[in-house]
């Protein structure tokens, strides 16, 4: 009988046919061991298939924990560590710059950035923020919003900004917003030798001039802290690390005179706005040492706001800018003819009355002559004529001497930039290269390096290195490079220097250089106008306008070289730079006649007593034979007034004590400001006493300082002691201050010195 699904449900569930005989039942029963023992050991495989897995995972986790906990176990100690420790860095303080007589020209003040992650902000917080920092900056919200939004845990909003942004941003305390205080130079003379000094960019780095050239030596070395997560997440100092002080930078001293720098500035400015120019520069020397006095470029640059101004008015115009210079190069061909005893002043020269033909060119003199003298031929600045002095020359001995007055090669002046100028070696030149360069035409000079040569002249013979870093200190005041004088080589000999001295003298006094002409002041100059290259030929509407000078003579103390670019009211050396040159010279001369004068004065005994004191010992010391004038201890026991170094920084107090001869001892105290001195200011005390000075931490003295009919030293070691911010004009002693002296210190607010600026007036000196 056949089996159904219905009748016998066992079957089914076992996978057998719906439908079966008896007979496949008995085959079945047969088939049940072997089917079990397949099945056990199906079973054993998967069991020990399953524990050789188990095994592998467990070597492999034990594997890793080695890796995690030994090989890498450094590595995840740091990653933790940073959960809760951070390293904060101590920023050092940038080194300071000053002029030669020790004014501050560049220092520090502390401002404040603010910055934000935005994934600790919510949209409130972010509108909240952007509507705040519109208001304050004047940008709209738009702008801080897209920063506020992007996906970063750290954005920049506003970096360096003024005390009155910040002002205004005080009170806004929201969790995300970051607030630094950081470290911002200060220009407390705005543009005064803005180009020269150069300017630091937002990350504290040199980007031009001096902070550039020495940004290794005035950055210092930062510092660090690590700070560590208390329970309540506020950070604090960790107590398990040292904390690693900031070492502060190097102080710089400049050769230049704030004083003559801040004349040439205001002269020059004045020049070219009366020419209409384009732009001009002017670099004033000591030519017996090298040193820079001034270097001066209009347009003028602020390194304080630096990112308003064009990149190309940051630009030091005096080294990297080249010209051809027309006929102050002049000055080149007449020391080769005089020194080659080529020319004398008084030899003969034809001119051809005004026109000059060579080579298939056309030279031609703006002022038509015949048969002139080499000094008249100066005087009256003859192209013909100097360009048939240069024939005579030879290209070899012409080459050799501009080579030796500098040209063609860079002066080593230490600031970035520097260009070395164009002179082609004498295989190079065509036929007319010669007599058109000996008129001052195809060689490419700077205002630096016209400076130098003229220079050469003015000290007797001898080229020297220009320079303009005085000397470099360490924080606490050690001196580790110290300049001095270099001369290069001699170029012409005294006698000829002496000579052409004269003649450009002449030059001044009735010839091109009549506009420099100061009553009872000799000036030695010469004039310079170059027609410029424009678009491969030259210009008939623009030149180059110079004027070359130094005084007094004899003895010169100052040289200076001017040079403006396209001028438009005037185009002619004599016209247009010529009357900038004498009035920078009126002013200068001024104050070395002031200077002089004053320091007459300090060296005078004023009281009666004190008179009868140096007469007596005067009196002993020739009876004694002591011949009067030379070293004698005179200068040992006579009186001196002790100086007022009130407010001054401990250095340069016991600088200027040291100076007058006194032994200087502080209090011991950790402050870095004078606050009284003894003897009192004015005492009389013999070289060699010691001034005790009391020290105190200007950031506490609570009323602003008298510094009316003091030194500008005196106002910015204060202020930047009690880090104040500040603002100076003019130049010399300070006549009057706001806030006024007893005012209470506010240290957001800015102080504002104003000198008397005023400098002595040749005209009236020699009335």
């Amino acid at each position: 009988m056949r089996e159904t699904r219905r009748n016998n449900p066992d079957r089914f569930q076992r996978g057998l046919p719906w439908t079966t005989s008896r007979s496949d039942d008995a085959a079945i029963e047969e088939k049940k061991p072997d089917l079990e023992m397949k099945r056990a050991v199906n079973y054993k495989g998967r069991l020990g298939f399953l524990r050789a897995l188990f095994v592998i995972l467990a070597a492999a986790v034990v594997a890793r924990l080695f890796v995690v906990q030994v090989v890498e176990g450094h590595h995840y100690h740091v990653v933790a560590q940073d959960q809760y420790q951070s390293r904060v860095t101590l920023k050092a303080s940038r080194g300071m710059i000053f002029d030669r007589n020790g004014s501050l020209m560049v220092s520090n003040i502390y401002g404040y950035s603010y910055a934000a992650d935005p994934q600790l902000l919510n949209t409130a917080s972010k509108t909240l923020i952007a509507g705040k920092f519109s208001g304050a900056f004047g940008i709209p919200e738009s702008f801080f919003l897209r920063k506020l939004n992007e996906k970063s845990q750290f954005v920049w909003l506003e970096r360096d900004i003024e005390p009155g942004q910040a002002a205004a941003l005080q009170n806004l305390n929201v969790y995300g917003l970051i607030r630094l205080q950081d470290q911002q130079r200060l220009y407390p003379y705005g543009q005064v030798a803005g180009q020269v000094l150069g300017f630091t960019n937002v990350d504290g780095r040199g980007a031009s001039g001096v902070e550039m050239e020495f940004d290794t030596l005035l950055a210092g070395k930062n510092g660090y802290e690590v700070m560590q997560l208390d329970g309540a997440g506020r950070r604090m100092p960790s107590v398990d690390y040292p904390r690693v002080r900031p070492v502060p930078g190097d102080n710089v001293r400049l050769t230049l005179d704030l004083s003559i720098q801040q004349i040439v500035e205001q002269e020059l400015a004045a020049g070219v706005a009366k020419a209409q120019a384009k732009d001009g520069t002017a670099v004033f020397i000591n030519p017996n040492t090298g040193e820079i006095l001034a270097m001066a470029d209009y347009p003028p640059f602020d390194p304080g706001n630096y990112d308003q101004y064009p990149i190309a008015d940051s630009r030091n115009r005096a080294i990297t800018d080249v010209f051809e210079p027309g006929s102050t190069f002049k000055v080149v061909t007449a020391s080769a003819a005089l020194e080659e005893g080529i020319e004398t002043p008084s030899d003969m020269i034809y001119t051809d009355n005004g026109r000059y033909p060579l080579y298939g060119r056309i030279i031609q003199d703006y002022m038509p002559q015949g048969w002139i003298s080499f000094r008249r031929a100066i005087e009256t600045s003859s192209d013909i004529a100097f360009s048939k002095i240069g024939q005579k020359i030879g290209a070899d001995r012409y080459y050799r001497y501009a080579r030796d007055f500098g040209f063609g090669e860079p002066t080593g002046i230490a600031l970035p930039g520097e260009v070395p100028g164009v002179l082609y070696k004498p295989y190079q030149w065509s036929k007319l290269s010669l007599p058109f360069m000996a008129f001052g035409y195809g060689v490419m000079v700077t205002t630096l390096q016209m400076a130098q040569a003229y220079g050469a002249i003015a000290n007797g013979g001898t080229l020297m290195m220009p320079y303009i870093i005085d000397e470099i200190t360490a924080p606490d005041g050690k001196v580790i490079f110290q300049n001095r004088p270099t001369p290069i080589r001699r170029v012409v000999t005294k006698d000829v220097s002496q000579t052409l001295s004269g003649l450009l003298v002449d030059v001044v006094e009735h010839g091109t250089g009549v506009y420099a002409k100061l009553p009872n002041l000799l000036i030695a100059g010469k004039t310079g106008t170059a027609e410029k290259l424009v678009d491969g030929k030259y210009s008939k509407k623009f030149y180059h306008a110079s004027f070359a000078g130094f005084f007094p003579v004899p003895n010169p103390q100052i040289v200076g070289y001017i040079m403006i670019d396209s001028p438009t009211n005037g185009y002619t050396g004599g016209m247009v730079a010529a009357p900038v040159f004498k009035r920078i010279a009126e002013r200068i001369y001024g104050i070395i006649q002031r200077r002089t004068t004053q320091n007459s004065l300090n060296n005078l005994e004023l009281a009666s007593d004190d008179e009868a004191h140096v007469k007596s010992s005067t009196v002993s010391n020739v009876s004694a034979g002591t011949e009067v004038g030379s070293p004698s201890n005179e200068s040992v026991h006579t009186p001196i007034r002790v100086p007022d170094v009130l407010f001054l920084d401990r250095g340069s107090a016991e600088t200027i004590l040291n100076e007058f001869g006194f032994n200087a001892s502080g209090d011991g105290g950790k402050g870095f400001i004078v606050t009284s001195e003894k003897p009192t200011v004015g005492s009389l005390l013999s070289k060699g006493e010691t001034v005790h000075l009391t020290m105190q931490d200007a950031k506490l003295i609570t009323r602003m300082p008298d510094f009316r009919g003091g030194s500008v030293r005196k106002a910015t070691s204060f202020l930047l002691s009690a880090g104040i911010p500040f603002q100076i004009s003019g130049s010399g002693r300070i006549v009057s201050q706001i806030p006024n002296p007893g005012d209470p210190v506010d240290k957001k607010a800015t102080v504002k010195i104003t000198c008397s600026g005023g400098e002595v007036n040749l005209s009236e000196l020699y009335k």
